[in-house]
C-alpha cells in the first residue's frame, strides 16, 4: 500500500518539477523575447545609418560649397556658392583657376652655394609643403575624382640627414619654392642650418593623389565640353 507520506513526497516532486518546468519556459519567453528586440533594433539601426551614410563624391562636393539643386528645390532659401555651375555630371571635365593639394618633398642631394662656391650636398631630406596646380577633372561613378594635371608650383620646407643616417645631427634645414610638370620638381630656396642658397631636384608625394579629401579647389568652376546627354547628373543620395 502507498502510505500517506509516499504520496506526500510524490506530491511535492511533482510540484518541483511542475516550477522547474514553468521557470525553465518562463527563461526560454524571455530570451525569445529579447532576440526579437534585438532583431528589431539591429533593423532601425541598419536603416539609420543607411539615411545617414552619403557618397564620397557628395560629401566632397558639399563640403566644398555645393549645393545640389534638389536641396534648393526643398530649402528656396538655401543660396548657392556662385563658383560652381548649375548642376554637375558625371564623366565631364571641369576646370577651375587653380587646384591645391598638401605635399610631402622627397630629395636625395642638392647643390649649395657656400663661400663662392658651388658644393653637392648628398643629403636624404623629407618635409611637408603645398601644391598648387592647373588642369582639369572629372567625376566618375564609382565616387572617385580623376584629375589630370599639367604644371605645377607651390611652397616646401624639409629636414635633411647626411647618407650616414646620423638622426643626431641635421645636414639642412631647407625652406622655398618648386615647379615641375610631374611627380620630379626643380626647387630653390634657403638653407638655414648652412646658410646658403640651394638648388635641387627631387620627387613630391601630392596627398590628393592617396586621398581625393585632399584635393582642394580654388576658383570658379566651369565644364571644358558640353556634357554628353547620356551623361548623369550627380544627386545628393
Amino acid at each position: 500500500m502507498v502510505t500517506g507520506a509516499a504520496m506526500m513526497k510524490g506530491i511535492t516532486m511533482k510540484g518541483i518539477m511542475t516550477k522547474s518546468i514553468t521557470a525553465e519556459m518562463s527563461t526560454i519567453d524571455k530570451m525569445k523575447h529579447s532576440f526579437r528586440l534585438l532583431i528589431v533594433l539591429l533593423f532601425v539601426s541598419s536603416i539609420t545609418v543607411g539615411q545617414e551614410v552619403k557618397s564620397p563624391l557628395v560629401h566632397f562636393l558639399k563640403k566644398r560649397g555645393y549645393t545640389f539643386p534638389d536641396s534648393l528645390k526643398k530649402y528656396p532659401s538655401q543660396h548657392r556658392l556662385c563658383h560652381w555651375p548649375d548642376t554637375l555630371y558625371y564623366n565631364t571635365m571641369y576646370k577651375s583657376a587653380l587646384l591645391g593639394s598638401i605635399n610631402i618633398p622627397i630629395s636625395f642631394s642638392n647643390i649649395e652655394f657656400i663661400n663662392n662656391q658651388y658644393v653637392v650636398n648628398p643629403t636624404v631630406s623629407i618635409g611637408l609643403g603645398y601644391t598648387w596646380f592647373f588642369g582639369g577633372f572629372t567625376f566618375n561613378e564609382n565616387d572617385r575624382i580623376t584629375v589630370y594635371p599639367t604644371f605645377f608650383f607651390g611652397l616646401i620646407a624639409n629636414a635633411g640627414l647626411e647618407n650616414s643616417f646620423n638622426f643626431n645631427k641635421l645636414a639642412s634645414f631647407f625652406t622655398g619654392v618648386f615647379i615641375g610638370f610631374g611627380p620630379f620638381t626643380l626647387y630653390g630656396g634657403y638653407n638655414i642650418i648652412t646658410r646658403s642658397p640651394t638648388l635641387g631636384v627631387g620627387a613630391r608625394i601630392d596627398l590628393y593623389t592617396i586621398s581625393q579629401n585632399c584635393l582642394h579647389i580654388f576658383g570658379k568652376v566651369h565644364a571644358l565640353t558640353r556634357h554628353k546627354v547620356i551623361a548623369q547628373p550627380i544627386k545628393d543620395e
